[in-house]
C-alpha cells in the first residue's frame, strides 16, 4: 500500500491567527467543547416535548414521559410461598407455651404454593415443623416464626407504588415490572427528528464509484446510525452542492421538518476561494453561536448555531473529523430533548505504550488500540489516523489529550473511552494478532 506524504507546515512568522495549519503552538481564544454545548443549550432553552402513547411491548429504550404507578397490589391477597399448612401463629404460640402440640382440624388448613391464605391464618408451617395425623389433626414439632413463608398482600408491589420516573430509559426489567403491575400502554417522549444534510461538489451518492476528485458521502450514515443509537430518528437529505442559494434553501427546508439539524461540510473559512457557504447561510437564517472549538480533529471549523429555535450542528466534511465531532456534540443535543443520558460509553484505565503529545491549547482525541495483559490494559495510537480502516474500525477506544505533556508520557495511566464492550475488544485484539502473525 502506498503511503501518503505529510508535508509539515511552515513555521509561523507572525502572531498566531486562525490559519489552516495543524500547529502544535497554536493558541486561539476558542470555547471548550463543554462551554460551546452549554451556550447552544442555553440559546434553545428548555424543550417542551409532547408525549405519545405506545404499546408497552414496543417501548424498549424509549424514554418515559411521566411517572408510572402500579394499578393493583401484587399479590392481590396474602398467599402461600410454598406448599404447607396455614395456622394462626398466636394460637400456636399459646399452645406451645402450655406444652400442647396438637392442632385440631379447624386450627389449620392445607395451602398449596400460591394459594390465598384464608382470613384467620397468618403463618405457613414447613413440613419439618409439623406432622399430619390420619384423623386430620396435626402435631406441632416446632414453633414457627410468625408470618413465615407467607407473602402479604401488596408486599411485592403495592397499588399506587411508583415503578418508573419520568425521563427514564426503559430497560427489559422496566417492561417486565410495568406489565406485572397491569400496564400495557405507556406514555413516552417522541424521538427527536434529526435531519442530516451533506454539502459538497465533490460528494457522490452511495452505490456509485467516485471519479478522480470525488468522494462517497459516508459521514451521513455514521451520523444517522449514531443518532438512532441514541434514541432519535434520523433522515438523510439529498446531497447539496457548494452553492450559496442551494445550501440556504436546503437548510430552510430541513428546519421545517426536524428538531435538530446536522450540516456536513462547507463550514470552513474559505468562503470565496473554496465555496464554504454553510456558515453564511446559517447566519442569514439564525444565529451562529460558535465557529470553532478547542478540540481536534475537526473542532477548528465546528459550527453551533440556533435557527427557528432549533439547534444546528455544523461539522467538517473529512470523515475522521466528522466522527469525533459527532460523538462529542450530537449526543448532548439528543439528551437535551429526551431528558436522560443516551450515550454512555464505558471508560477504562490504560497504560500508554508510547508518548502522546498534546496539541497546543486544543483537546486532541486520538483513537487507540487497546490490549489486555496480566497487569491491566495498555494502549497506543492506531497505526494510521485519518480516514482509514484502522481509525474507523480497528480502533478500540479513544482518549483525551490536553494540558501537561508529562501526564501523557509512556507508562503513564490515562482514561480511555471504549468503542466496543470488553468482550468484543478481546475478540478484536485476538483477530488482529492472528492477522499480524500471518
Amino acid at each position: 500500500m502506498q503511503k501518503g506524504i505529510v508535508v509539515p507546515p511552515q513555521m509561523c512568522v507572525q502572531g498566531c491567527h486562525n490559519c489552516s495549519n495543524e500547529c502544535e503552538q497554536k493558541e486561539l481564544s476558542v470555547l471548550s467543547p463543554e462551554a460551546a454545548i452549554a451556550e447552544l443549550l442555553l440559546a434553545i432553552g428548555g424543550q417542551s416535548v409532547d408525549s405519545e402513547i405506545i404499546p408497552l411491548a414496543g417501548a424498549l429504550d424509549r424514554v418515559t414521559a411521566e411517572p408510572m404507578f402500579a394499578t393493583f397490589n401484587i399479590p392481590e391477597a396474602t398467599c402461600a410461598m410454598h406448599d404447607g399448612i396455614a395456622v394462626d401463629w398466636e394460637n400456636c404460640s399459646r399452645k406451645w407455651e402450655r406444652g400442647e402440640r396438637a392442632l385440631a382440624a379447624d386450627e389449620f388448613i392445607h395451602c398449596p404454593m400460591g394459594s390465598v391464605i384464608p382470613s384467620g391464618f397468618d403463618t405457613l408451617l414447613h413440613a419439618e415443623q409439623c406432622r399430619i395425623s390420619k384423623d386430620n389433626t396435626a402435631v406441632l414439632l416446632a414453633l414457627p416464626i410468625q408470618y413465615q413463608s407467607v407473602q402479604p398482600q401488596g408486599s411485592s408491589v403495592a397499588e399506587g407504588e411508583k415503578i418508573s420516573e419520568a425521563g427514564e430509559k426503559l430497560t427489559p426489567s422496566h417492561l417486565a415490572m410495568l406489565q406485572y403491575a397491569g400496564i400495557t400502554q405507556i406514555p413516552v417522549k417522541p424521538r427527536p427528528r434529526i435531519s442530516i444534510v451533506a454539502i459538497g461538489n465533490e460528494l457522490c451518492s452511495p452505490g456509485s464509484r467516485p471519479q478522480p476528485g470525488e468522494n462517497i458521502d459516508c459521514d451521513s450514515i455514521f451520523i444517522q446510525a449514531m443518532a438512532r443509537q441514541c434514541g432519535a430518528e434520523a433522515f438523510v437529505a439529498p446531497i447539496v452542492p457548494d452553492s450559496e442559494a442551494e445550501i440556504e434553501a436546503a437548510v430552510e427546508r430541513e428546519l421545517k421538518q426536524c428538531d435538530i439539524l446536522v450540516v456536513i461540510g462547507g463550514v470552513g473559512r474559505g468562503e470565496q476561494n473554496y465555496g464554504d457557504f454553510t456558515v453564511k447561510a446559517l447566519r442569514k437564517l439564525g444565529t451562529v453561536l460558535c465557529h470553532g472549538a478547542g478540540i481536534s480533529p475537526g473542532g477548528k471549523n465546528l459550527v453551533l448555531a440556533c435557527a427557528e429555535g432549533k439547534p444546528v450542528l455544523g461539522i467538517p466534511g473529512p470523515p475522521h473529523a466528522a466522527i469525533i465531532m459527532t460523538e462529542r456534540f450530537l449526543p448532548p443535543l439528543i439528551e437535551h430533548y429526551l431528558g436522560c443520558p443516551c450515550y454512555e460509553p464505558q471508560e477504562i484505565e490504560v497504560t500508554l505504550e508510547a508518548d502522546l503529545r498534546p496539541r497546543g491549547s486544543s483537546i486532541w482525541i486520538p483513537r487507540l488500540y487497546v490490549f489486555k495483559g496480566d497487569s491491566g490494559y495498555t494502549a497506543r495510537v492506531v497505526d494510521r489516523l485519518g480516514d482509514t480502516v484502522d481509525n474507523f474500525v480497528r480502533a478500540m477506544a479513544s482518549t483525551t489529550v490536553y494540558g501537561d505533556p508529562e501526564q501523557y508520557k509512556k507508562g503513564r495511566k490515562v482514561k480511555a473511552r471504549l468503542l466496543y464492550g470488553e468482550k468484543t475488544l478481546e475478540c478484536k485484539v485476538r483477530k488482529m494478532l492472528e492477522q499480524n502473525e500471518d
